[in-house]
C-alpha cells in the first residue's frame, strides 16, 4: 500500500468510528428532557453536515494522486478534529460525558 491509500483506509476507519459514536449519542439523547433535546438535535443536525463534507473530501482525495496527499491531509485532519471536538462537546453539553 502507498502513503494514499493507507491514509485513506485510516481516514475511513476515523469516520466509522465516529459515526458510531454519533449513533450511540443520537440514542442517549433520547433520555433527556425535552428542551436540551431540541437543542441536542440542532447540534447533532451540525455534526452530520460536518461528518458529509469530510466524506465528500475524503472523496475527492481518492481520486488524487499521491502528490495532492500533503496538500489535502491538513486540512482533512483539522476537519476531522472539529467534528470530534464538536461531538465531545455536544456529549459534554448535553450531560452524556465522554465515554
Amino acid at each position: 500500500m502507498n502513503r494514499l491509500s493507507d491514509y485513506l483506509q485510516h481516514l475511513r476507519q476515523r469516520l466509522e468510528d465516529w459515526e458510531y459514536q454519533f449513533d450511540r449519542f443520537q440514542h442517549r439523547m433520547e433520555d433527556i428532557n425535552e428542551e436540551l433535546r431540541d437543542q441536542a438535535r440542532e447540534r447533532l443536525a451540525e455534526l452530520k453536515q460536518r461528518s458529509d463534507t469530510l466524506r465528500a473530501k475524503i472523496a475527492d482525495l481518492e481520486s488524487q494522486s499521491e502528490l495532492a496527499l500533503e496538500d489535502i491531509r491538513d486540512g482533512l485532519d483539522l476537519a476531522w478534529d472539529g467534528l470530534r471536538l464538536g461531538l465531545l462537546s455536544a456529549r459534554g453539553e448535553f450531560g452524556q460525558g465522554a465515554d
